[in-house]
């Protein structure tokens, strides 16, 4: 192995290692807070998670980082951040608890403002960190 690849393959591994564990810490943080049957934690990752991947896209798109720095900072920090296993299962746990109500809400409260937010890193990178 190349030593490019094996500092690739570390910064990818320590990116993901920060994600992983600041998620955890949101989550608990928030569960702390609202010890509710919502699974409020892992929206505001998710939802924070979507806005922040927004980012490295405006980087890249912008030519500003190189296709190893994005996949560094999107799938190695944000796609460990943000959880898309950790939503689907509390929307299965609330659904099959018999709260349909709060399963949908979280589907929805994640997808919807999740792919918004998205959009709205992309444009807050593109106009105003990448330009």
């Amino acid at each position: 192995m190349s030593e490019y690849a094996f500092s690739f393959y570390f910064a990818l591994f320590f990116a993901g290692a920060c994600g992983a564990s600041l998620r955890y810490g949101v989550d608990r943080l928030l569960h702390q807070i609202w010890s509710a049957s919502f699974p409020f934690g892992i929206l505001a990752v998710n939802l924070s998670g979507a806005f922040i991947v927004g980012w490295p896209v405006a980087a890249a798109f912008s030519g500003w980082i190189d296709d190893p720095v994005y996949v560094v900072m999107s799938i190695g920090f944000t796609g460990s951040y943000t959880t898309f296993s950790s939503w689907m299962v509390k929307s299965m746990e609330l659904f099959l608890d018999g709260n349909h109500k709060a399963a949908l809400s979280n589907l929805l409260l994640t997808l919807v403002p999740g792919w918004l937010l998205t959009l709205s890193g992309l444009w807050f990178g593109i106009h105003f960190i990448f330009t």
